[in-house]
């Protein structure tokens, strides 16, 4: 019988150190044999202190989703006018499109930000979008409860429940918590991807009768019609994000992400033009 499943190798994440305040576990798209499409890149991070100036994004969503064991709010500004924090267990999804600049810190004293920076591709028909902030408050965000399971469905569907976030194309977003009794289980459309992704603890994952084992900070591309169940010996954190497989050509440029040279062309001609915006920071505190 023909499986309706792929599966990637395990990937480990890349660890990434920035200053004396970042650290990340970091994945790119090209290490999953093209089965996290549309997600470009994801980072599992810690941040204690400002660490990245003012850039730009274009043809993507910039991600930022706030675990709830964060300290403090991750403060946003961006060339739209937002202003404003990001607090434990928010969502914040960055609608780039055809371009913005932004920049999002830690703020306040002895932060502590434990959050994903995701980036998800938009397909080629709305790289040029006007760019716009989904922002989903923690208390809003739905939760689905069972023995030895919490899952919190941050955006797209989950047993019923439906995220209250509009985005530009569908995308889900589960952040599950279980125990030695709890079991799992998502099942995956046909024709979309997935990435599980271990934040903490010890993962058994089977998916059409085929069993692995996720460890710590580790990750596995999915694609296919199948349902994906997740247990655990203990106790463990972990996500799910999968959405449509766009199946485009993929160009990038730094923080832009296009599907053609002429579209890479333009918007880094539009950036260097002015055109993203600018950012109203404050003045740094003084003494």
């Amino acid at each position: 019988m023909h499986k309706k499943h792929r599966i990637s190798k395990i990937v480990a994440g890349h660890d990434m150190h920035i200053g004396a305040g970042f650290q990340a576990k970091h994945f790119g798209e090209n290490s999953f044999d093209g089965l996290v499409d549309p997600l470009v890149m994801l980072d599992h991070f810690h941040m204690r202190q400002p660490t990245f100036d003012p850039h730009p994004h274009a043809g993507i969503s910039a991600v930022t989703y706030m675990f709830e064991d964060s300290t403090s709010p991750h403060i946003n500004y961006d060339s739209l006018g937002n202003t404003g924090p990001i607090n434990p267990g928010d969502l914040h999804w960055m609608v780039a499109g055809s371009g913005v600049v932004h920049t999002e810190q830690p703020e306040g004293k002895n932060p502590l930000v434990h959050a994903l920076q995701i980036f998800v591709n938009l397909p080629s028909s709305k790289k040029f979008i006007a760019p716009h902030a989904v922002h989903v408050d923690a208390a809003d965000i739905p939760e689905f409860s069972a023995p030895g399971l919490r899952v919190r469905v941050v955006t797209g569907e989950f047993q019923g429940l439906c995220s209250p976030a509009i985005l530009p194309e569908p995308y889900t977003l589960l952040d599950g918590f279980l125990a030695a009794d709890g079991v799992f289980e998502h099942t995956l459309q046909e024709g979309w991807n997935a990435m599980v992704y271990v934040v903490q603890g010890i993962v058994n994952l089977n998916i059409g009768g085929e069993q692995l084992v996720l460890t710590e900070t580790n990750a596995i591309g999915l694609s296919g019609a199948a349902t994906v169940v997740l247990t655990t010996n203990d106790s463990a954190h972990v996500v799910i994000l999968s959405g449509p497989a766009l199946n485009e050509p993929l160009i990038k440029h730094g923080p832009f992400v296009m599907s053609t040279t002429a579209q890479m062309h333009d918007r880094l001609q539009a950036y260097r033009d002015g055109k993203f915006g600018e950012l109203n920071m404050p003045a740094p505190a003084v003494g």
